[in-house]
Order: C-alpha cells, then sequence, then structure tokens
C-alpha cells in the first residue's frame, strides 16, 4: 500500500550485488575490511554473472562458434554452477579462425565438453570481447 513511503521497485539483483559491494557506506566499509583480491574475485563473479544473464536471456546475437578443445574446472562456484576455462577453436562469421582461451560461467546442466560446438556473442560493454553464448546443435 505504500502508506508510509515511497514503494521501491524491485532492482536487479546484480546491480544490487555490485552497489553493496562498490558504493556507498557499505562499500566503505567492504574496502576496510575484506583484502582486495577478494574483492576483485567478487566483482568478477558479478560480471560473470551478468554475461551469463545476457546470454540466457537472448540479448546478446551470436556472432562466432567455436569447438570446445579442453575443459578446466577452476573451483569456483556461482549460485551452484561452475566457472570453467574452456580452450576454444572460434570460426568467426566473417570466417578467420583461431584459437581462444575463455573463462566462463557454465550451467552444470549443459556442461561443455571437448568437441562440442557452442555458441559465442560479442560483449555489450567490450566489443572486442567474446562471450559464451551456449551450446549448439549441429545441423
Amino acid at each position: 500500500m505504500g502508506w508510509f513511503g515511497k514503494k521501491k521497485h524491485a532492482q536487479d539483483n546484480l546491480e544490487k550485488a555490485d552497489q553493496l559491494l562498490n558504493k556507498g557506506l557499505s562499500g566503505m566499509m567492504m574496502k576496510g575490511f575484506i583484502p582486495k583480491q577478494h574483492r576483485e574475485a567478487m566483482n568478477q563473479s558479478i560480471e560473470q554473472a551478468r554475461q551469463a544473464q545476457m546470454a540466457a536471456g537472448g540479448s546478446v546475437p551470436i556472432t562466432a562458434t567455436a569447438i570446445v578443445l579442453s575443459v578446466c574446472d577452476t573451483g569456483k562456484l556461482i549460485n551452484f554452477d561452475p566457472v570453467v576455462i574452456l580452450e576454444l577453436e572460434v570460426t568467426e562469421t566473417s570466417g578467420s579462425r583461431y584459437t581462444k582461451t575463455l573463462e566462463t560461467l557454465v550451467s552444470k546442466l549443459q556442461m561443455p565438453r571437448a568437441g562440442d560446438h557452442i555458441g559465442l556473442g560479442q560483449h555489450p560493454a567490450n566489443p572486442a570481447e567474446l562471450i559464451y553464448v551456449g551450446p549448439m546443435t549441429r545441423i
């Protein structure tokens, strides 16, 4: 009903986590109590979760495909989904081919394996960077 003040709209949880970690009074407290390397790891996890959210939402068009050469577990988990290092053989839509290593969050239900085909998209904030979109079905 909002009798005693304006009701705040629901805020994106990743944006809320970013604000708590980096801005305002809570951000200053984090800087005082948590070592820099741990804060950087938290910020990296937030960014990987953002990338996964964009890819899952379909807002990132596929600009390249890749064949997974190897998968290495980093030991990190975000919402019980693993962060892995993928060694990829990338083929862009322009036809250029190269090998790339990518650290990304993947669904534990759709874990890529060596030989799988995956889709890659351009990162909206940094067009030179590719992000993991998900597995592709062979046609």
